[in-house]
């Protein structure tokens, strides 16, 4: 009955349009190499914060869906990949662009993207309630643990060092404790600026972080052009004959996408890779892949796709964002008033299932938009993307002046954008540092008060066996990421050539 509501929701004509504009918006921006999921969403950020909150979600939800198909393009026709995880498509799709079968590699791409997000989908819509029934029993202990858990898996997983990740958590935590203490009414870090005792703006450390950051480090693109390896390209839809012989290839992104995306911070990336060497281990022509054979399209773009089903599964039952795109998202949950993690479920299930409605009928529009509007976007793939800079930065502007109708945010949202900058140019990954800033508040409120509640007692946090199972998942996870840089360390220096 619940999921019938969330799609009545999600099936408002107001809500329709706004999944379609997200979608076309999404597959445009994926489309062009050196622009990004969250990038897009945080351009929409601000012509949300009228709206109700899921209007605003499924609109972000358009864009997510849609980035993933749009990455293959540009990843097929230009051998440059829109988006991270289309990296892997360009394998096999690009050669095949070559030998003129363009429009066969775009619609294997759209037909497994398709596939790889229904089954995604249908992941979610199982196992959120199951997670939520759970997750819904939680005291404020639990709560705490959880989130303290969520941020050791991102530092972990992401791209990059445990440490370096490790770092940029501590870094969000800090910008998180800005501001009047929640329980006391102190200021804390707040070094004398009224406009820092409401703390700092989530509004404009997000546009910073995925916006403004995004355009500095793009600044080389100006003036670049690309090259198709066609000209006139049309989408050629793969016969349901040909699905079905390679329905392992699919399967195996699938389970892969939303497997891996339901661990947070690891995203498509690493998914998509895995998906690749699979099939091609399991495959009799696995000396063909690489130069254009099908299944080393189809199993990467199911991954793809599939990946948004599993990332929705922490960020709506836990409250932890699986990628950068999540984040942003749960950044907008808490600029609309609600509280993301583990009661979200029972405080506002409507939205929950309206989301989840919305990542379907996200994922029709996004195959209908790639079936029939490729030319639009082989148009644009062809001109200088930097045109988009000075609107992405006008956007992100509006969107920290209207976050408290002020200038200090748009300061803040300019320090944060070259504070992205050097970090990402440093290897940072930007998802900690925004996870520390969403997670921190909520951390620190249950952990004060499960502490307040027990007298002080810190014992609390393990007088419970599924507590104690958290804390020894979390020692465990820190202790084999200390084991596998020693391991690295070791290696780096056997392999260290002698001068």
């Amino acid at each position: 009955m619940e999921v019938l509501n969330g799609f009545a929701a999600a099936l408002q004509p107001l809500n329709i349009l706004l999944i379609f504009g997200g979608t076309a918006l999404g597959v445009l921006v994926g489309a062009l190499p050196g622009l990004s999921s969250p990038m897009a969403i945080i351009v929409l950020l601000p012509l949300t914060f009228g709206m109700e909150p899921l209007p605003a979600l499924l609109a972000m939800v358009g864009v997510y869906v849609g980035t993933k198909l749009g990455g293959s393009f540009s990843a097929i026709l230009l051998r440059t990949p829109g988006t991270p995880a289309g990296a892997c498509t360009a394998l096999d799709g690009y050669p095949l662009a070559q030998r003129g079968e363009a429009g066969r590699a775009l619609g294997l791409a759209t037909m497994g993207s398709t596939l790889g997000g229904i089954f995604g989908w249908l992941i979610a819509i199982i196992f959120v309630p199951l997670l939520a029934t759970i997750a819904v029993k939680s005291t404020n202990a639990d709560i705490a643990l959880v989130g303290v858990l969520g941020l050791v898996m991102v530092s972990a997983f992401v791209r990059g060092s445990t440490l370096k990740g490790l770092i940029g958590v501590i870094l969000g935590l800090l910008i998180a404790t800005v501001g009047l203490d929640p329980m006391a009414a102190v200021p804390r870090f707040t070094f004398g600026s009224v406009g820092l005792l409401e703390g700092v703006s989530f509004a404009a450390a997000l546009i910073g972080f995925f916006g403004i950051a995004v355009v500095l480090a793009d600044m080389p693109l100006i003036g670049s052009k690309s090259f198709l390896t066609a000209d006139k390209v049309s989408v050629q839809m793969p016969k349901f004959g040909e699905l079905l012989r390679r329905w392992k290839s699919i399967a195996i992104g699938a389970v892969y996408g939303t497997g891996v995306g339901a661990i947070p911070g690891v995203g498509a990336e690493g998914a998509t890779w895995l998906a690749y060497a699979t099939a091609r281990n399991i495959s009799p022509e696995k000396e063909q892949f690489g130069t254009g054979h099908p299944d080393g399209i189809l199993a990467p773009e199911a991954t793809n796709n599939a990946v948004t089903g599993g990332t929705m599964l922490p960020m709506l039952t836990l409250g932890i964002p699986g990628d950068g795109s999540t984040a942003v998202m749960l950044g907008a949950l808490v600029l609309h008033g609600i509280q993301p993690g583990v009661l979200l479920m029972r405080d506002e299930s409507t939205l929950v299932y309206g989301i989840l409605a919305g990542m379907l009928i996200a994922t029709i529009f996004m195959a209908l938009i790639g079936w029939t509007a490729i030319r639009a976007f082989i148009y644009v793939l062809t001109k200088d993307r930097s045109w988009l800079f000075p609107f992405v930065l006008v956007f992100a502007t509006i969107g920290a002046f209207a976050s408290s109708n002020a200038m200090f945010p748009v300061y803040v949202a300019l320090f944060f954008g070259v504070v992205g900058f050097c970090l990402e140019r440093f290897g940072f990954p930007i998802v900690t540092v925004v996870l520390g800033i969403i997670l921190g508040p909520i951390i620190e409120y249950n952990a004060r008060v499960a502490l307040a509640v027990s007298g002080g007692e810190w014992s609390t946090f393990i007088d419970a066996p599924h507590r104690m199972g958290l804390v020894i998942a979390l020692v465990a996870l820190m202790v084999w990421e200390v084991i596998q840089h020693r391991k690295q360390v070791k290696q780096a220096k056997v392999t260290q050539p002698i001068n």
